[in-house]
């Protein structure tokens, strides 16, 4: 039977849980991390060496070419996650005051939230010519250019931005002491 005690006492367990280690909530502090960019450029440099390192088996067993490549899929959701978690809130709170510059800032975002969808929806596209056992070759080929585009457009734009977020906390904590 429904309860609207318990279930108002296991939301409030849920909403008042401490999380563990680097765990975000709502209320953890935008930081700049001076290690960030680089940590994100390894998480690409991992995924287009592991996407390549496939790409010569994708014909061969497509069961597991299928699973290869959904995990390089998984790779990409996991870089974007570090992006969204810890590149893009700092780089808002940094152009937070001009909203010129904010209003670009965003516009620029959602290009990457773009070209990131690209590149999910030609892995999805490389699955089903796995399954279908055609043009695995030319699907391959769109993920290593929609990847390599992704990552162009990061390295090029977005963190570029970031870094220049570590002029800002500095000027901020000069100011500050």
């Amino acid at each position: 039977m429904f309860s609207l005690n318990k279930a108002m006492q296991v939301l409030d367990e849920i909403w008042n849980a401490k999380p563990s280690g680097m765990a975000l909530t709502w209320s953890t502090p935008v930081q700049y991390d001076a290690t960030l960019v680089s940590r994100l450029i390894e998480q690409h440099r991992e995924l287009n060496v592991r996407f390549a390192q496939i790409v010569s088996h994708l014909d061969k067993v497509p069961a597991v070419a299928e699973h290869a490549v959904r995990e390089c899929a998984d790779q990409l959701h996991e870089l974007r996650r570090t992006e969204a978690l810890w590149l893009y809130p700092v780089i808002a709170r940094g152009f937070a005051p001009d909203p010129i510059a904010r209003r670009l800032v965003w516009q620029s975002r959602l290009v990457m939230l773009g070209l990131a969808r690209r590149v999910l929806r030609r892995f999805d596209e490389l699955v089903r010519a796995i399954r279908n056992g055609t043009e695995i070759n030319i699907a391959a080929d769109h993920v290593a250019k929609a990847l390599a585009e992704y990552q162009r457009r990061n390295e090029e734009e977005m963190y570029p931005l970031y870094a220049l977020m570590e002029r800002l906390c500095l000027k901020a904590d000069s100011r500050a002491a």
